[in-house]
């Protein structure tokens, strides 16, 4: 290739070179030159924003609780052996005093005449030094005999009253026995369970049944210990039972003296008023209570509908400047109709709150609220 080639074809690169950086300036130019797209604006209406209200609510208190029988008793046996008889079932009524279970007792049997044989010997032998003692004692007064024999005397009376007295001993813990081998209902009431079966081997304070008053019912719930101030005995509230159409209404009997060493509840124990209990009422019916009561303080209030629970966390979204922002709150307690909560910390009256529609929120989003 000559020079004056080389010449043109440097010529033509310094061209083409000249011709792109100007396209890349100038499209450069242009981009800077665009106008900038619309920000996204959320549109909201006045209905769905709200503000804290400064006021005094009404609150609620609801229980869970089960219906308990207020008088149970489990049966034990006081004696070992084989259980004889078992005369009651499960859901059967019994009468206090009556006769529910019998243990073998033919080998105790056997030495009740040996016990009683005990305590005759023991009498006579009591009474024939007690009479030997009265005539010693006329005859040491007359000088017939000596102080040391009247001591002697003394003693062998002493020993026989001690033999007298634990030969009676002796027979009555064998009476006990025996009257223990027979178990008897302490109080009229309904067999709950059946513990063991006739003919099964039995030892002292093993459990044979369990017995319960299905008249004297009680309501156990646990409450809230901060709710728990505004209970006091005497109160009456509705509780409505598991399968029940129609509330019954209960007496707050008392109250527990400390919260439960595992849910930290505090238990609450109410009583019917009703002389005869509905038929429906048994013992093991969940149910709720509830009882509605005034406020006196005041405080920044909102509708439940605007606290979102995220995460164990109670928060609202606030409109600040026209922009959204994440809010964590922290709640009091609720009125008694469940529609507004108190504000404790977190918020102040002059916030907009949204009260609705919380789908699709991001912090930062511009709001615009129409009126």
């Amino acid at each position: 290739m000559n020079f004056k080639s080389r010449t043109h074809l440097f010529l033509a690169l310094i061209v083409l070179l000249s011709l792109g950086g100007g396209t890349w300036y100038w499209q450069h130019q242009r981009a800077k030159a665009a106008p900038v797209k619309d920000v996204l604006v959320k549109v909201f209406q006045a209905s769905e924003v709200t503000q804290a209200q400064l006021q005094a609510l009404s609150g609620r208190i609801e229980m869970s609780g089960v219906l308990i029988a207020s008088e149970t008793a489990t049966l034990r046996s006081k004696t070992a052996g084989t259980l004889l008889r078992l005369n009651v079932a499960e859901g059967q009524t019994v009468q206090k005093g009556q006769i529910l279970a019998e243990v073998d007792i033919r080998d105790l049997s056997s030495r009740t005449e040996e016990r009683e044989a005990a305590v005759s010997s023991a009498q006579r032998a009591y009474q024939l030094s007690l009479s030997q003692h009265k005539a010693n004692q006329e005859l040491s007064r007359q000088g017939f005999i000596s102080e040391t024999a009247l001591a002697s005397s003394q003693a062998n009376l002493a020993a026989n009253l001690a033999q007298l007295k634990a030969a009676e001993s002796a027979a009555m813990a064998h009476s006990k026995q025996v009257a223990d081998a027979a178990i008897t209902a302490p109080f009229a009431g309904v067999v709950a369970r059946r513990l063991v079966n006739a003919g099964e081997k039995i030892s002292p304070e093993q459990e044979v049944l369990q017995l319960l008053n299905p008249v004297r019912l009680e309501f156990k719930a646990m409450v809230d210990a901060a709710a728990g101030q505004f209970l006091k005995p005497g109160l009456k509230m509705p509780v409505q039972f598991e399968g029940v159409s129609q509330a019954v209404m209960l007496r707050l009997d008392r109250i527990g003296p400390g919260n439960d060493a595992g849910s930290r509840a505090l238990p609450v124990y109410l009583t019917l008023e009703q002389a005869s209990l509905p038929p429906m009422l048994r013992p093991g019916l969940m149910g709720m209570a509830q009882y509605a009561y005034a406020l006196n303080q005041e405080g920044l209030t909102l509708p439940i509908t605007a606290v979102q629970e995220e995460g164990g966390k109670s928060i609202v979204w606030v409109i600040q400047e026209g922009v959204l922002k994440r809010q964590t709150v922290t709640t009091g307690m609720k009125d008694s109709q469940g529609q507004r909560i108190y504000i404790l910390d977190g918020l102040k009256a002059t916030d907009a709150v949204l009260a609705l529609r919380f789908e699709g929120l991001k912090e930062g989003t511009k709001v615009e609220v129409k009126r």
